[in-house]
């Protein structure tokens, strides 16, 4: 994706992504399953709204992005996992992700420009659209899941006063599976609205 620095940080364009991208992630809070593996912490699809977002958006949209998202919860929205407010999730032993979610699109934005650049100066056509999907898939699942769980393992210590050998398998281990597979979703979305969006930025 052509990384092109617009004039104005924040057109039109912009804010409509971030609006966008916050609702996605609104939304995909609200998806929940429990998962009988984990201490009282459901699966949800926000790994996959806030990963997307840091592959397809700026850094600075990514950011803002994160903050309306939390924001949202802060004034008592019920955007957080089973409808919950940030004062209802946040002091909790899953409270931990919520961090993870607000960090993870700004860091996937800010390492994904220069390994674009790169990609970009030694690959064109087909061979540069695969070479982005590595690089989609990669920063998902190496950042994306890191950046979410270790706050998540971090809190969950914290609540549950288990030691990091015990808390990794319920609050890290239990989500691998299914992170894997939002993490290829991901990517593969990702790869398929790089161009549209690149098309709207420009």
């Amino acid at each position: 994706m052509n990384e092109s620095v617009n004039k104005r940080p924040l057109s039109p364009q912009s804010i409509a992504f971030v609006a966008m991208f916050a609702a996605l992630i609104c939304i995909c809070s609200w998806i929940a399953v429990p998962n009988p593996l984990s201490a009282g912490v459901s699966f949800t699809l926000q790994t996959f709204g806030v990963i997307l977002a840091g592959l397809l958006l700026r850094p600075l949209e990514a950011f803002l992005t994160s903050l309306v998202y939390m924001l949202l919860g802060l004034v008592g929205l019920p955007v957080m996992s089973g409808f919950g407010t940030l004062y209802t999730r946040f002091p909790t032993a899953g409270g931990g992700y919520i961090i993870g979610f607000y960090i993870t699109p700004v860091i996937i934005a800010l390492v994904r420009m220069p390994l674009f650049a790169l990609a970009d100066r030694h690959y064109s056509g087909d061979a540069r659209k695969r070479a982005h999907f590595v690089i989609y898939l990669m920063l998902s699942v190496v950042i994306g899941i890191a950046a979410v769980d270790i706050p998540g393992i971090i809190q969950g210590m914290h609540y549950t006063k288990m030691g990091l050998n015990e808390a990794i398998v319920p609050f890290a281990l239990a989500f691998m599976p299914t992170d894997i597979v939002k993490c290829i979703l991901t990517a593969l979305t990702a790869s398929a609205l790089e161009r549209p969006l690149r098309s709207m930025h420009n």
